[in-house]
């Protein structure tokens, strides 16, 4: 049992630090989209509401905190596995920080790089990516509340190669511009365009 956790620790903890660092080195690329403040005030990662658009100083903080998490949990695996000392409660409690991490420091940042789209600690390269399309926030959506402008946003939605993920968009402007970007390197699902549509006449 001590030594399944510790695996599954020690594989966890290496998959985080690596999206970490590969979050940093895509950081440092140019932006394709969002450009302007506008443009980054309307697309986010999380619905709920913010005080200032997402940027790649925040984003680098973010990180940071992130990467502190990572290590101090590095350290205490090096403690348990240099003394020996085995024990389920030490190995959940290291679960314990990296999920922590994971849901409790997430990045808002969402942004168009020339081989894919950076959203929150996740990078996609458009290889990987295989469909994208947009839903209407409405008052049956789980992220309908969160905030005013949420309210009457969409959610981009990516199925990709290992899983889903999801970003909020608050501007139909914004959302025209981030597909069309999209179109150009992957599929674009065509119930897509009339979920938008049909959401503003309804």
């Amino acid at each position: 049992m001590e030594t399944l956790l510790m695996i599954f620790v020690l594989l966890a903890l290496v998959y985080y630090i690596f999206r970490i660092i590969q979050v940093t080195v895509k950081l440092k690329q140019e932006h394709v989209f969002p450009l302007t403040k506008e443009e980054r005030r309307t697309i986010r990662k999380h619905p709920r509401k913010i005080t200032a658009p997402p940027t790649v100083e925040g984003q680098k903080l973010g990180l940071l905190a992130n990467l502190a998490f990572m290590f101090f949990i590095a350290s205490m695996f090096s403690i348990v596995y240099i003394t020996d000392v085995f024990s389920w409660h030490q190995y959940l409690f290291m679960l314990f920080f990296l999920m922590y991490a994971y849901f409790m420091l997430p990045l808002n940042l969402v942004a168009v790089k020339q081989d894919g789209i950076l959203i929150g600690t996740r990078f996609l390269s458009w290889k990987h990516i295989h469909s994208i399309k947009a839903v209407a926030i409405d008052k049956n959506h789980k992220f309908y509340g969160h905030s005013s402008d949420a309210n009457i946003g969409f959610v981009v939605k990516i199925k990709y190669t290992f899983g889903f993920t999801s970003f909020v968009v608050t501007s139909e402007k914004t959302l025209k511009q981030l597909l069309k970007l999209c179109q150009e390197h992957v599929t674009v699902e065509d119930e897509m365009h009339t979920s938008v549509s049909e959401s503003k006449i309804k």
